[in-house]
């Protein structure tokens, strides 16, 4: 590929998967910056790959792999950081003004809230695939791919992930025959 039709190519990606990315580092990192910085790093390293002539099948799952690794080394970078420094960083800097677009798009519905909530408490096994499956929309076979599993293993994490929901919300399989 030349130039131009590697400049289109991002673009149509960049248009069509920033947001979703966006909110993907969001809900993972919970700060709005730092959720800014990781999907620039990750259209970054896609830049990078598509001008250095990697072949490029699918350049969604490219970003949400190099981004759930960026986000995991964060996690780790910061994971030495004591808890008195966090405290006195938070004191001094106060609390970052809420974001007003995703704050609406979240409080559309209460249900939507609660469900959010409901998907913080499962294990870490189910929660990024049940957010991938039903808040992304993307499908087993995608979340396969991004995370390195076969379709069928994905498949069983998300019937086991909504299984747990169901006891976490207080409704069982009983109650719905």
């Amino acid at each position: 590929m030349n130039i131009s039709s590697d400049k289109k190519r991002f673009t149509e990606v960049y248009n069509k998967e920033s947001d979703a990315l966006f909110r993907f580092c969001l809900f993972r990192v919970s700060d709005k910056e730092r959720a800014m910085d990781l999907t620039q790093e990750a259209f970054t390293k896609l830049w990078v790959a598509m001008c250095e002539g990697k072949a490029m099948e699918n350049p969604r799952a490219f970003l949400y792999a190099v981004t759930r690794n960026m986000i995991i080394d964060w996690y780790r970078r910061i994971k030495a950081v004591s808890l008195e420094s966090m405290y006195n960083e938070e004191e001094e800097r106060g609390f970052d003004k809420a974001d007003e677009h995703a704050t609406r798009q979240i409080e559309i519905s209460s249900d939507a809230t609660r469900v959010l909530e409901v998907l913080n408490k499962l294990d870490g096994q189910y929660k990024e695939i049940m957010y991938l499956r039903f808040v992304e929309d993307l499908p087993p076979k995608e979340i396969a791919i991004m995370l390195g599993m076969n379709a069928n293993s994905v498949s069983i994490r998300i019937t086991r992930g909504i299984e747990s929901m169901r006891k976490i919300m207080g409704f069982s399989k009983k109650d719905n025959e």
